[in-house]
Formats: structure tokens, sequence, C-alpha cells
């Protein structure tokens, strides 16, 4: 079944209704991308009642749905998340902002600078009007999530939608897997040091599981066929599973937010060394194995062991997604393993 269907619904509308509507689907992209001036300007745009974009909700009824929810968001996440957070005081209007219509300004006053909860009490019929702004809403009544998916793809294809959200939009029930996973890993959650931007952990999380099938070559082209032909999971429940297992594991040895798993190319050269290092010298090892790295950067190739440190550097700059780069950073790792546990 598709039907679709628009409404002009109030900001007051999605206010009360921001409980049943899921902002995070796994189509989604992660919020709060946009800067403080880009809310702003929205809010400004609403305040003087300009016309903004359209927005898309996937209808979800009850009777076909087993969440709470009863809408989920395909196209204007920033912007809702942006509204709700000027009626929660997360900031205030610009310091520039003006009316466009001087009879505003007259009936208003100078407004710049202020927050909801003040305007509410200064000037009580703007907000009354805020409240009744209307947004024009396309809804969609489908379960097909092939057709939400492409949605979402086409109606950000003119907005830098990064590679890895597109492959979260169409992953299927592998991304689904995939998303469980770094919203619940205290690996993803807490140890690892790269910020969650644009489903970066989606992305090195999928990385990490073609290295447990075998699959070493991981550029864009590999793993877009990786992931399109394991959509229905079961082909690589298994590696999944431990893959899972690993991670937990690096977790139990690593600190929060650890500088040794700043880097995602790192990170991957660690997973291919695994079989090589006992788990509970693992977070030893990478600290010998970056100090001897640091040194190399400093004092240049003035032995052969660091000559090796400095063309392991350079392959984690150009071309790490190639199979070769990866085979090469771990031939590299493996030999300062030996030496380390020949050491301790």
């Amino acid at each position: 079944m598709f039907k679709i269907f628009q409404e002009a619904k109030p900001i007051k509308w999605i206010y009360n209704q921001r409980s049943t509507i899921d902002f995070s689907p796994t189509y989604q992209r992660r919020g709060r991308l946009w800067k403080k001036s880009q809310k702003q300007l929205l809010i400004d745009s609403i305040l003087n009642e300009l016309d903004i974009p359209k927005f898309y909700f996937q209808f979800m009824p009850p009777v076909i749905n087993n969440t709470h929810y009863n809408y989920a968001i395909i196209d204007g996440k920033q912007r809702i998340e942006t509204i709700l957070g000027f009626i929660d005081n997360e900031f205030p209007l610009s310091d520039q902002f003006v009316f466009l219509d001087c009879s505003l300004t007259q009936q208003f006053g100078d407004i710049s600078g202020k927050y909801f909860s003040e305007l509410e009490k200064a000037v009580p019929a703007l907000i009354a009007r805020f409240w009744q702004y209307e947004l024009n809403i396309v809804f969609m009544d489908t379960t097909a999530p092939d057709i939400i998916n492409e949605l979402f793809v086409r109606l950000n294809s003119s907005v830098p939608v990064s590679t890895s959200e597109k492959r979260n939009a169409n992953g299927g029930a592998l991304s689904e897997k995939i998303q469980e996973l770094c919203d619940s890993s205290l690996f993803f959650t807490k140890k690892i040091r790269i910020a969650n931007r644009r489903f970066a952990h989606n992305d090195l999380a999928l990385k990490l599981l073609m290295l447990e099938t075998g699959e070493w070559d991981l550029t864009q082209k590999s793993v877009d066929k990786f992931l399109h032909d394991n959509r229905d999971f079961y082909s690589c429940r298994i590696a999944f599973e431990n893959f899972e297992h690993n991670v937990n594991q690096i977790a139990e040895v690593f600190e929060d937010r650890d500088n040794l798993l700043s880097k995602k190319n790192i990170i991957i050269t660690l997973y291919t060394v695994l079989p090589y290092i006992p788990v509970n010298k693992m977070r030893l090892f990478m600290q010998y194995f970056e100090d001897y790295r640091t040194v190399a950067q400093l004092e240049g190739n003035i032995a052969d062991n660091m000559s090796l440190l400095s063309e392991f550097t350079r392959l984690l700059q150009q071309g790490a997604d190639k199979k070769s780069s990866i085979q090469e950073r771990c031939n590299i790792m493996k030999q300062y393993i030996y030496e380390f546990l020949d050491c301790n």
C-alpha cells in the first residue's frame, strides 16, 4: 500500500505530537548538524512569516506499527529539532533579528537576542502567532522501507549527504543491526574517540565487519557491494556475532574516549592483528607502538624499524582503504607485536 497526502499543521501540533514522532528512523541522519546561526535564521523566517520548505513524514498508524510512534521524519529533521530547541530555550534569536514588516516592529518592539521564555512574557501575542505558524507536511502512508529509503536519498540529493548516510538509508536489516550495535556497545558509545558525525561509527562498524568476513578491500565500491549483498543480514550473521564479541573484548581493556582509539584507520589496523595479541596486553601494545611511531615522526628514518613506522604512517594517509594498504599496515604492526611480546 502506498498513499501520499499533504496537510498544513501548526507548530503547536508538532510540539504536542513530539513524543509520537520518531526522529531517528534507520535511514535518518544524525541530528544537531546545524550551526547556531542556521537555527536562528530558520526562526527568523518563521517569525517574519516567510515560507520554509516542506516536511516529509512517514505515517505509521498503530495497527501496523509495533512502536509508540505515529510518525517518522523522512526529511526536515534539522528544522523540526531547531523549532523544538528554540521553544526549549536552547538558543535565542539572533542579535541582528529585525522584523521585515515595520508595523510588527511598532507592535512588538525590539526582540533581538531574546529567548522563547522571555518572548512569552514580553510579547505573548507574537508567541501566539508563532504557535499558529503552519508547516506544510507531506505524509507518506506506506510500510515499504525501500520506498521510504529511496525518497530520503532523493530528497537529500541536493544536500551533501555523506556516503555513510546513504549506506545507512539503503542497508536494510544489516544497517539496522549495525545501528543497534553502535547505540549499545561500549566500544562505540564510550571507548573510541571519534565523533559520530554523519554515521561515522556506522561506517567504521561496517568496515570492521567486512574484515571479520575476510574482505580486506574497504574502498567505497567494495563497501557498497558488501552492504548490498548482505542487506538481509542472514548471510553475515555469524561474522557479526564474532565482530560484536571482538569489539566488546577491546572495550574491556581501553579507557573511555581513549586517545589510542582516535583514528579510524588505526582502529581498522588494530582489528586485523587481534589474533596475534592477547586481549589483556592489547592497550599496552598500542601505547608501545604509538610511542615508537611518534619517535619515528620526530627523528626521521634513522634505523630500519623507524623507516617501517614512517611507511606505516604514510599508508594511513594515502589509499588507506585499499586492500594492499591494510595488509601492509597489518604486517608492520605484527612485527612490532612480536618484539613487544618478547619483552613483555
